[in-house]
């Protein structure tokens, strides 16, 4: 069997096999890309493609499993020794073998929801080819997953409409203050609206957020993008972020102005203005909730790294605080064992909380490999070869957030002041 894809869609063509329970294999091609996807009683069971993008590695750099120098060095193992890449990476230490396993269904997933988008090329159907020997099979029924193919399809579709260019930065329309005290969202919209700074891209809000998929989060931005919470533009000559770096145990010359307090804060909103009843919980979603953070008791969190015979304190000022190696992070890590966006601390209403970002290396609370924990005053936080400690104290004062009037109009994109 063999065709043209100008005449038939790819999801038309899987479920034509499907109905024959066709076992083999359905070798797509284009101008450069070749897919191959492989039919055990008409289930797809498992494909591969020359695409870029589509390859094991390039997956997991997206979810931050492997750094982009890591990756070159895994897929030069790779062909120098002709072992599959899964091997090398087990090996390596980067996947366990049973997250290889799911890593692997997840390409096969891919590789199947990128030929959803062919609106040309040649088809042909080879009945009783097997998949590799060392092939990992996807078990998934077949409606289910078109259908969340051709979800993803439109739901890409209205994304690149709003963000047509994942570099654009985005900023807050609107004083964060007036928002935690008068808006509802879920918690994964607050989530993503507390990294909204500026400065930060797309893309790296994207990584920040700790979401399996890029779709997802930008799917959240979308919906304060339509609510005038958020604005993005190009960025216009940034400068750089300004955050406090960390050397190994090494100060940054703006631990300076930390010393100094100039970042002393009480993570304590405002009181709310008494107002009348509101009708917003018989309209707005029922996951929407309140901003919980005031409920914390008024207390300034820091963390404290050692240098010499004294500790330096940098003070948690954000709902959200992104530490890792890139500069657009809150607090820096210049070290190459420390993941590009490593790991988060965020402001909830049971404490802080730790939040791994799938980083390479691993997030340490305590000697302990974590993915999320709640940080208790005196718990020691590793990445890599920075060793922080988080403390929390009694506040003295309030600080009081900058007036709207401070900040940037829409669209236009500066660092914060820090």
């Amino acid at each position: 069997m063999a065709g043209d894809l100008a005449r038939v869609e790819v999801p038309d063509l899987l479920t034509f096999l499907n109905m024959g329970r066709r076992s083999g294999a359905l070798l797509l091609d284009r101008p450069g890309q070749q897919t191959s996807l492989f039919f055990r009683d008409g289930a797809p069971i498992y494909g591969k493609s020359n695409k870029e993008g589509l390859r094991l590695s390039d997956i997991l750099v997206r979810v931050g499993k492997l750094q982009p120098e890591q990756e070159r060095r895994i897929v030069e193992s790779h062909r120098a020794t002709d072992r599959p890449i899964g091997q090398v990476l087990v090996a390596e230490g980067v996947l366990t073998r049973e997250e290889l396993v799911s890593y692997l269904k997840i390409q096969t997933s891919e590789v199947v929801f990128d030929t959803f988008r062919w609106r040309a090329g040649a088809f042909a159907f080879y009945d009783d080819v097997p998949p590799p020997t060392h092939a990992v099979v996807l078990d998934m029924d077949l409606q289910n997953l078109i259908m969340e193919g051709v979800r993803r399809l439109d739901e890409e579709g209205r994304l690149a409409q709003v963000f047509p260019d994942l570099r654009w930065v985005a900023d807050l329309v609107s004083s964060p203050e007036r928002v935690k005290h008068s808006m509802t969202l879920r918690p994964e919209e607050w989530q993503v609206y507390f990294l909204v700074d500026g400065r930060r891209s797309l893309t790296e809000i994207c990584q920040l957020s700790g979401q399996p998929s890029e779709t997802t989060t930008l799917d959240v931005l979308r919906r304060l993008v339509e609510a005038n919470l958020v604005a993005v533009a190009p960025p216009r000559g940034l400068g750089p972020a300004g955050a406090p770096a960390v050397e190994g145990t090494n100060l940054p010359r703006t631990e300076e102005s930390l010393r100094a307090g100039a970042f002393h804060i009480e993570f304590a909103g405002a009181t709310p203005v008494p107002r009348s009843e509101d009708d917003s919980p018989k309209i707005v979603h029922p996951e929407a909730v309140g901003y919980t953070g005031h409920a914390l008791k008024p207390l300034v969190a820091h963390l404290l790294l050692a240098h010499g015979d004294e500790e330096v304190s940098i003070p948690l000022t954000q709902d959200s605080c992104c530490l890792g190696r890139h500069a657009n992070n809150d607090i820096v890590v210049e070290n190459s064992r420390v993941s590009a966006f490593h790991a988060r601390i965020d402001r909830t209403k049971d404490g802080h909380l730790l939040v791994d970002l799938r980083s390479t290396n691993g997030t340490f609370l305590n000697s302990r490999r974590i993915a999320r924990g709640i940080l208790k005053s005196g718990d020691e936080i590793r990445l890599g070869p920075a060793r922080l400690r988080f403390k929390l104290d009694e506040a003295s004062f309030v600080a009081h957030p900058r007036k709207s009037a401070d900040r940037p109009a829409p669209g236009r994109h500066k660092p914060p002041d820090r």
